[in-house]
């Protein structure tokens, strides 16, 4: 009976406290309630009065601003009409410019500043060729005096730079036409060989004039023969930029 009576109290005790502890929870939710209610009501009322702020202070600031742009707005437009008058002027004075005399002043100066830049490219080039302290080949230039004697003296600056530079050029392209042809088959026959000399004139556009033999081989068919060589073989030579006097030798070999 006694620990019925025991069990009978612990259960009743425990009954009433977990009554105590649901109390409790219910009173700190009402009031956890009640503070977030105040707090709401507190931030409310605190945007009413910035918005309040807001609004008194921005309907004085408003009419001063809008009166400023008028005016400035109103000195832009009184500036800008004179440009436009100006520029109106500007184009009028150009239109009266005649188009036909300009163009006539341009190209007199542009073919003036052609003939002037041809004939200072020609003077550099002739300048540094010739600027050398020695010439390109000194057997070279020994052999042409040898060929004109003093009449090379009497060349100009152009004539003897062309001459120092394709002499060699001359006569290889004659020996290539040379074995091309053959040797001449009476010359052959006869095991006959010898040197000639050759003079024509040779002009910029590539013709040749007074073609003849300066200097015989003693061979009357080596002497012919080594015109005929000229006749085909100068077209290949490198052109001249003033007519020049050409003169070289023609070989005659039997191997």
């Amino acid at each position: 009976m006694k620990i019925i009576i025991l069990a009978f109290i612990i259960s009743i005790s425990l009954h009433l406290l977990f009554l105590k502890k649901y109390k409790n929870d219910e009173l700190a939710k009402n009031n956890s309630n009640n503070e977030l209610v105040e707090k709401k009501s507190d931030v409310k009322f605190v945007k009413i009065k910035k918005q309040e702020i807001a609004e008194a202070k921005i309907e004085p600031i408003e009419k001063p601003v809008e009166i400023k742009k008028n005016e400035a707005v109103k000195k832009e437009i009184k500036e800008t009409k004179p440009l436009v008058k100006n520029i109106e002027k500007k184009v009028e004075r150009k239109k009266e410019v005649n188009f036909e005399k300009a163009k006539k002043l341009q190209d007199n100066l542009l073919k003036e500043q052609i003939v002037k830049n041809e004939n200072s490219l020609q003077e550099k080039t002739l300048e540094n060729f010739l600027s050398q302290k020695e010439p390109v080949n000194k057997e070279i230039l020994t052999e042409l005096e040898k060929l004109y004697g003093e009449e090379y003296q009497t060349f100009t600056k152009v004539q003897k730079a062309y001459l120092e530079k394709n002499l060699n050029n001359f006569q290889v392209i004659t020996q290539r036409v040379l074995d091309r042809l053959g040797y001449p088959k009476l010359a052959a026959k006869l095991k006959i060989g010898g040197i000639n000399i050759v003079e024509f004139m040779f002009h910029p556009d590539g013709s040749i004039t007074d073609l003849k033999i300066i200097n015989s081989s003693s061979y009357a068919v080596l002497d012919e023969y080594t015109l005929e060589l000229i006749e085909i073989a100068y077209k290949d030579y490198p052109k001249p930029t003033t007519t020049t006097k050409l003169r070289f030798k023609v070989f005659y070999r039997l191997f």
